[in-house]
């Protein structure tokens, strides 16, 4: 079978092309960029010489569908996007990636009838914890965005709605949250990633947000949901669902890094991230059928580990 991933050299995409092609598929990366360091950090040379890799933009339809008809394409992740700070710091930019790019993936599904469609939406789309009294945010809750990214985030989950309801395509959408491993470098959550990284490299880092939750949502838990929903034989009553890595504080991360070596220098900062961090995912369980694999302590670990390997 061949699948399509778009943002396939970004963090996410990487682990997804490695999965799926651990699994004997097909794997088109369709991206703008050229650069491969990142898929470097998820896949071997030789995985990445089986990777057929079209560089494009999202906003180009056309070689979209020229894409998918000539590798056969029958399912498609779409993970390509602008991450908080670009989006907020470019709307316009934001406007044309995240939002007619998405629009351009439903197009592309609803006249090359493909499959099914994965794709990545955001816990951005809600707005501050005390909007949802502090609880976990059921799936369904209201969307108040405090970010253009998350604003773009919330229009395309109605696009997708609106796509599955006039048209019949087939998406499922994920709220991802604070995803982290080695070769996650961008967006504002990033900063779990990089306490590890410096832990391992013995540097002094500053940890923001110490005052606060985060989910520990490990790379490898968001990459095989991605390929275990792709594969689904039904179509699921909802478009989109909430998700749940291991949500803890961000100082038992620090405490458990600085337990695993004495390398671990931090000083901590304070202050909170402003989302809410605890989530309902009832649905997910219900009809993706999917548990995440790894605890704060076994992702952190697995980082750590793979920095240091790297380093050497």
């Amino acid at each position: 079978m061949s699948y399509l991933v778009t943002g396939g050299t970004g963090f996410i995409g990487a682990y997804t092309i490695r999965d799926l092609l651990r699994k004997g598929a097909k794997v088109i990366s369709f991206d703008s960029s050229p650069e491969l360091s990142i898929m470097s950090d998820a896949l071997t040379e030789a995985e990445i010489e089986k990777t057929i890799r079209v560089l494009g933009d999202i906003g180009d339809l056309p070689l979209l569908l020229n894409t998918i008809k000539e590798h056969g394409v029958e399912r498609i992740v779409h993970l390509a996007s602008l991450q908080i700070p670009a989006s907020d710091a470019n709307p316009h930019l934001a406007v044309k990636i995240n939002c007619e790019g998405t629009a351009n993936m439903l197009e592309a599904c609803r006249i090359a009838d493909i499959k099914k469609l994965v794709w990545a939406s955001s816990i951005a789309v809600f707005g501050p914890p005390e909007i949802y009294g502090n609880k976990p945010v059921p799936n369904d809750a209201r969307h108040y965005p405090v970010s253009v990214y998350g604003a773009c985030k919330s229009l395309n989950e109605y696009l997708a709605n609106h796509y599955s309801e006039k048209h019949g395509i087939d998406s499922v959408g994920f709220r991802f949250t604070a995803v982290y491993g080695v070769g996650r470098v961008r967006g504002k959550s990033s900063f779990t990633t990089k306490m590890i990284e410096m832990a391992a490299k013995g540097e002094p880092y500053t940890v923001p947000f110490t005052d606060d939750l985060v989910d520990w949502q490990y790379v490898e838990d968001t990459s095989s949901l991605i390929t275990h929903t792709l594969n689904l034989p039904n179509k699921t009553r909802t478009r989109v669902f909430n998700t749940q890595g291991d949500v803890r504080p961000v100082t038992d991360g620090v405490n458990y890094l600085r337990n695993l070596t004495k390398q671990a220098r931090f000083e901590l900062e304070g202050g909170r991230f402003g989302i809410p961090w605890r989530f309902e995912t009832t649905r997910l369980k219900e009809e993706i059928g999917f548990e995440p694999r790894y605890s704060m302590e076994k992702g952190i670990e697995r980082t750590y580990q793979v920095f240091l390997k790297h380093m050497n």
